[in-house]
């Protein structure tokens, strides 16, 4: 099997590995300049374990380019946030790579109407990120350079399309040791974004302090992007989690998981708060063109702008 993942961030390199391991061939489309970032011994990657010392793993891409290269690709893996989507390159990817199917992992409301510009919305396959990756190491931490990764116990890539080429993902992310499963319902992965993405722009707005966040005031816009999402796939909105289980969880999960969770919640979402607005105003957007409330979301979006 023929892979083309676009952007070796930390996601792209987990995706890539698992996809490696699994016997693809997998090659990186990036950015001129970041050419040989796997160069040498290839790309160092730590899986995190709690309990247990992180388990070093190696990536090494059949090639790196920074033009797509014409040829039988099976899949093309959009490993990039949702701010990059836009643009004339998707149709030279789309021209180079032809009938391959397309994953995306992105899950801002614009996304796949972004996308559906330029392939077939059957040919789309959905890969909701069941795992937090990061650039390691971060400060205090004490690794050579490379991804940290970490995916709960029990944890499953949600997969969500069209069969044959659902399958064909699951399939392949298995065989690599990663946990995958389909997903039916329409609307999921974006319904999840929509349930999170508030709280993390609450974070951000306060400077990242857990203990400082306004977890009501998250789950009220929240619950609209929530409705919002439910409405745009058809669906019901489903129960809302309460301002106070957020809380705790936030306040419990650090003592859980096998890194600094504090630092990396700002470490990556302020890398990419250009695409945590961006799903903001997609909301907001839908919402007042669906004629929902959109208040808190709006006041929320005036508060990342401060």
């Amino acid at each position: 099997m023929k892979v083309l993942v676009v952007g070796a961030g930390a996601l792209g390199q987990v995706f890539g590995m698992w996809l490696a391991a699994g016997g693809a061939q997998v090659s990186y489309l990036v950015k001129p300049g970041r050419e040989h970032w796997a160069d040498g011994d290839g790309a160092l990657l730590y899986r995190l374990r709690r309990p247990g010392r992180p388990v070093e793993q190696r990536l090494t891409p059949y090639q790196v380019v920074t033009e797509p290269v014409a040829g039988e690709w099976d899949m093309v893996w959009l490993c990039v946030d949702s701010t990059a989507l836009p643009g004339s390159w998707t149709g030279d990817l789309h021209a180079a790579t032809g009938g391959a199917t397309v994953v995306t992992i992105s899950q801002a409301p614009q996304d796949h109407a972004v996308l559906t510009r330029t392939w077939p919305a059957e040919q789309i396959i959905q890969v909701v990120p069941a795992l937090l990756a990061y650039q390691a190491p971060m400060p205090g931490e004490v690794c050579e350079p490379g991804i940290a990764y970490w995916a709960p116990p029990g944890a499953a890539l949600g997969v969500f399309g069209t069969e044959p080429r659902a399958r064909q993902v699951i399939a392949a992310l298995r065989a690599g040791g990663a946990r995958a499963r389909r997903t039916r319902q329409a609307g999921a992965a974006d319904i999840t974004a929509a349930r999170m993405m508030p709280y993390i722009a609450a974070l951000e707005n306060v400077g990242w302090s857990i203990a400082a966040t306004r977890y009501a005031h998250a789950a009220r816009a929240s619950r609209e992007a929530v409705a919002i999402a439910a409405a745009v796939h058809g669906r019901r909105a489903p129960l809302a989690i309460p301002a106070w289980a957020v809380s705790v969880a936030l306040r419990a999960l650090p003592l859980l998981v096998p890194f600094d969770l504090p630092r990396y919640l700002e470490t990556h979402f302020t890398k990419v708060s250009a695409q945590t607005r961006l799903m903001l105003d997609g909301w907001i957007a839908e919402g007042a063109a669906r004629g929902l409330p959109v208040t808190h979301l709006t006041q929320l979006r005036a508060e990342a702008s401060a």
